[in-house]
């Protein structure tokens, strides 16, 4: 279908105020628009649920990771882990603190949001390594945030996406901490996809190639790694023995192949795997819920997926 009216109105407000293209910032000059568009385009809202910032603490020099709790109840419920997208360069607790809310209310699970340390001030694989630990902690001391460990669940968007796939992989191969599902929102999954170098920008108006250049190029410091498994989740060989899956798509989207291609290498694999798709709709929709209607319902998808998680 055509672009979705929203998804319009959301690229010519980015054309009418002027929202300079990635390719031409720094990382710092990027994080302060990239707050700025968020905070301008995010509506305050009210919340009855509990919310806490703590620190984790982490292993090596690098110091504490920060995560912010939401806990939609006082009663004990299964963890939801949330990883940021914007990246691995862009992004921060606040940057997805009400969509994080929606995930709490919607679920009716304890949402943990991360705060990974960033590139290219810290290149690979320092993310993933913040979000596996985090994950693993959280799971150790679940009774200590009024969480119950079993059915526990990761989830991220676009470069968030791609930390939840590569944290499912490396429980696997750490045997531990025990992930029941992923949910995984237009995820980064193949870092040397050949198919987005000639993708026309107005197919994908909210990441285009240039931005994506730009976000690896921070992210990765040698070439190799581009084939990491944990960079680029569908080079691993063997997918089997996965947490269920939830692949959100949208059409106007960059790497919606790559993660129909992600999704078909895991149901090859014998791993349960859901498949949400947004016509008309643009990277990006699923943090700006104030925008995007859609937003709700991928919301309440999410719900449906781990309320049938085993």
């Amino acid at each position: 279908m055509s672009l979705h009216p929203q998804a319009k109105n959301y690229v010519q407000w980015m054309i009418k105020n002027n929202i300079p293209p990635l390719s031409t910032l720094s990382p710092q000059d990027a994080r302060v628009w990239d707050a700025k568009v968020t905070d301008l385009l995010t509506k305050k809202s009210q919340w009855s649920g509990k919310i806490e910032n703590m620190s984790v603490p982490a292993p090596g020099p690098h110091g504490a990771i920060q995560v912010r709790i939401y806990a939609p109840s006082r009663s004990a419920s299964h963890l939801l882990l949330y990883f940021h997208g914007g990246g691995w360069v862009l992004g921060n607790l606040d940057a997805v603190d009400y969509p994080c809310r929606l995930l709490a209310t919607g679920t009716g699970r304890v949402v943990v949001s991360v705060d990974y340390r960033l590139a290219p001030e810290n290149k690979f694989p320092a993310a993933v390594e913040d979000c596996y630990n985090v994950s693993r902690w959280v799971a150790e001391n679940a009774a200590k945030i009024g969480a119950l460990k079993e059915k526990m669940a990761v989830c991220g968007d676009s470069a968030g996406g791609n930390l939840a796939a590569a944290v499912s992989l490396m429980a696997k191969d750490r045997h531990e901490p025990p992930i029941a599902s992923q949910i995984l929102i237009y995820p980064i999954t193949d870092l040397t996809d050949s198919a987005y170098m000639n993708y026309p920008d107005d197919s994908s108006p909210a990441l285009t190639r240039a931005d994506m250049n730009w976000f690896i190029g921070h992210y990765i410091a040698r070439n190799d790694e581009l084939r990491d498994q944990y960079a680029s989740p569908i080079s691993r060989s063997d997918l089997t023995g996965l947490p269920s899956a939830l692949l959100i798509t949208a059409e106007y989207d960059i790497l919606t192949k790559q993660c129909k291609a992600y999704a078909d290498r895991l149901r090859e694999a014998g791993v349960h795997v859901s498949l949400a798709h947004y016509p008309g709709l643009v990277h990006g929709f699923f943090t700006l819920p104030d925008v995007f209607d859609d937003a709700h319902d991928a919301v309440n998808q999410i719900a449906k997926e781990l309320s049938n998680v085993r």
